[in-house]
């Protein structure tokens, strides 16, 4: 029976602001794309895969940023998040399409809580829902550190149902 390694690769792939920002700066000096995107990511699900591979089509490399405990209780009120920040890293991490995590450590303003890592990594491209409630302040962010907002419209539906799969209808399902 083999054993199993200790080193995990996902661990290696959550990063601090200032290991962002060395390995942003690299990967950009090597002619690299970088890709921001952000999120809850409370209750994985099916929309999150598509969706963060949609991201990393965008360029080379994919950073995400996860939304803090503390964000995600203002944004989405009490009884959020259900998983902690940690977790929720910890999770995307594993994800192919994904190559960095940093969990977000800013506050809220407005509908934004990534404006100063957004200025570290400098990407190439912003991506957010075309149907981003903050959708003109994000336009300004991106103009503000050179980079192209890209909107996605992905809607999954679960097969059957069709209903569109999002963490609130899932919650939603769960309480009736």
């Amino acid at each position: 029976m083999k054993r199993m390694r200790k080193h995990h690769k996902s661990k290696s792939k959550i990063v601090s602001y200032a290991e962002a920002r060395r390995i942003a700066e690299r990967l950009r000096r090597a002619g690299k794309k970088v890709v921001f995107k952000t999120g809850c990511f409370d209750i994985f699900h099916v929309g999150h895969v598509y969706g963060l591979r949609l991201c990393k089509s965008f360029g080379d490399v994919l950073f995400v940023g996860v939304g803090s405990d503390k964000t995600l209780r203002r944004l989405k009120g009490a009884g959020r998040p259900l998983f902690p920040e940690q977790h929720r890293a910890d999770l995307i991490a594993e994800l192919e399409s994904v190559d960095y995590v940093v969990v977000l450590d800013e506050p809220l303003v407005g509908r934004i809580d990534h404006g100063k890592i957004l200025s570290i990594v400098r990407p190439h491209y912003y991506v957010i829902p075309a149907d981003d409630k903050a959708l003109e302040e994000k336009r300004k962010l991106a103009r503000s550190i050179g980079a192209k907002l890209a909107t996605t419209t992905l809607d999954v539906k679960f097969p059957r149902t069709r209903k569109t799969i999002s963490t609130t209808n899932i919650i939603k399902k769960i309480s009736n």
